[in-house]
Order: structure tokens, then sequence, then C-alpha cells
């Protein structure tokens, strides 16, 4: 097991090296994903997705900020934490029930709010009709 970080020094790169160095974020603007091994040190290798449905990157003199946290809930480890100018700010563990709830206000962001009822009936005849007359 490596040693926990406390900050990552961010390096931005075109192709994602296969071999991620301890404290290291890297940033592909190219493939819109940051990584870097789990900060707790446990080796795992963190995907961020760069993407407006996903994470938010801002980079500023102290050091990257990626918005939400990271929250490795299926590694063993089940690590969360914020990254903010390039530090770690360690954020408590969370319940399975908070995570699944987490996940599912990520889907309603990702799909927008569903229509129901009336709305919902109106919507799926949208559909058919679109796939008949497409």
């Amino acid at each position: 097991m490596m040693a926990r970080v406390d900050c990552l020094a961010t390096v931005f790169v075109e192709d994602i090296p296969e071999q991620l160095e301890d404290g290291v974020l890297y940033v592909s603007r190219q493939c819109h994903v940051a990584l870097h091994n789990c900060a707790c040190g446990c080796g795992e290798e963190v995907s961020t997705p760069l993407v407006a449905t996903e994470y938010d990157f801002v980079m500023e003199d102290e050091g990257a900020s990626i918005w939400p946290s990271i929250g490795n809930h299926d590694f063993p480890c089940g690590s969360h934490y914020i990254i903010k100018r390039g530090r770690i700010h360690w954020a408590g563990k969370m319940s399975r029930e908070q995570i699944e709830a987490g996940r599912a206000y990520d889907r309603l962001l990702k799909r927008g709010a569903q229509p129901k009822g009336l709305g919902a009936i109106l919507a799926w005849f949208k559909r058919l009709w679109i796939k008949f007359i497409s």
C-alpha cells in the first residue's frame, strides 16, 4: 500500500501514461478526462470524466479543483474526498443509502426530469410518432 497524499500536482498530458505516479493529477483536455491514483494510497486508479454531466475542472494558481467530490465507493478503500486547489479535503464515508441517493440524483440531472401522468403519455406518443415517421 502506498502512502496517503494530501495534495496533487497537476500535469497536463496528451496521452495518459501507463503507470500513474502517486500525488499527480493527470489531465488530458483532448480526452476530457483526469486520472490519479486514489489519494488514500490504496493504488486504485481514479478516472474523472471532464464533461458537463460529470465533473467540473478548474485550474487556478494554487492547483486544480474538481467538483463534485471523488467518491470511490466501489473500491475496497471506499475513500471520499474533494480536490480543491490541488489539496485533498477528506470527506466522511457515505452510507449505502446516501451513495444510492447521490447516484439517483446524478441520473436525474443527466436525463432531466421525466414527465409524469398525462405528460408521460404524451411523451410516449411523441416518441412513437417520431419512430414511425423517421
